[in-house]
């Protein structure tokens, strides 16, 4: 079988969506997929499509732009998302398949800093085709939710269109490492606006000063509160913790699970948050290599909120 593989064109999106419930057992409408890929109002130019030789599309390698603060500049960068081979054309994978053809065509035309979360059967998928080496290995940090006094700080609920939102980035993202810009624009796309989910913004002050020292966004799950993202002052992470912890023992659930790299460990564990590999993975991309194993877990920053599945 001969395959056309080019970068993504309107209206193919009507094919990603089939072949979206196709291989995951799961729907996402054209709309959903809109928001996704061009709710940012950034152009959809470097996902992927195979097309079969009867014009059928028989595989799909999502890119998801987003604004990025790396290795100090401002960039476009790609999460690659929404990775798919028809059932009927997989198979040949070591350099010889469609998965590799596509993949090397995918990776060597995106030419500024690029990242995606895996699970294993992907991780291991791209090392035998060679896309893929160790990159970060993600964890669940979990804390119990209990009562909490510090009557110097409060949690308060913000506005999506806050302007302190913007403030802090302002503040902050020069020291935090390599990470999409955490703007209002950014939090009103990825959260206010999510199709599926709902969340909640929170802000920690200081009683009698203005601004914000820190924020987060609360997805319930269940008995516990996800922190999908966050962004704080350095020195101030343990009391919004803190504080998020006590809110969420408020409203009678067990704990909160966040994400953080891994530069926050130390300070995690001294906190007393549980830790555990939840099987998702932040390959480095060989094609695409910027930096060491050791380079990407000290310098990514990144939240539930960098993925297009929490």
């Amino acid at each position: 079988m001969n395959f056309t593989i080019r970068p993504y064109q309107s209206n193919d999106e009507y094919g990603i969506v089939k072949l979206f419930e196709n291989v995951f057992g799961s729907t996402m409408t054209v709309e959903q997929w809109r928001w996704k890929y061009e709710g940012q109002g950034l152009p959809n130019e470097k996902s992927a499509v195979a097309i079969d030789e009867l014009g059928g599309l028989a595989g799909h390698f999502g890119a998801l732009a987003v604004r990025a603060w790396c290795m100090n500049r401002f960039d476009i960068a790609y999460q690659a998302v929404d990775q798919m081979i028809d059932e009927r054309y997989r198979g040949g994978v070591q350099r010889r398949g469609l998965y590799f053809n596509l993949g090397s065509f995918y990776w060597e035309h995106i030419n500024s800093f690029k990242y995606g979360f895996v699970n294993l059967n992907h991780m291991r998928l791209g090392k035998i085709t060679g896309l893929f080496e160790d990159g970060v290995s993600v964890k669940d940090h979990s804390f119990p939710a209990k009562k909490h006094s510090h009557p110097l700080f409060s949690l308060e609920p913000m506005a999506w269109y806050d302007s302190q939102i913007d403030v802090l980035w302002n503040q902050v993202y020069k020291g935090i490492g390599w990470t999409i810009v955490r703007d209002r624009e950014f939090l009103k796309w990825r959260f206010k606006a999510h199709p599926l989910r709902e969340h909640r913004l929170y802000g920690l002050r200081r009683r009698f000063t203005k601004g914000i020292l820190g924020w987060i966004v609360v997805q319930e799950r269940d008995d516990a509160h996800f922190l999908v993202d966050l962004l704080f002052i350095d020195e101030y992470l343990e009391v919004l913790l803190r504080r998020a912890a006590a809110m969420a023992y408020r409203e009678d659930k067990e704990r909160i699970v966040v994400w953080l790299n891994n530069r926050y460990d130390d300070r995690l564990s001294a906190m007393g948050f549980e830790s555990v590999e939840r099987g998702t993975y932040i390959p480095n991309i060989i094609k695409a290599k910027v930096c060491n194993n050791k380079e990407m877990n000290r310098n990514f920053f990144f939240t539930m909120g960098d993925t297009d599945f929490m």
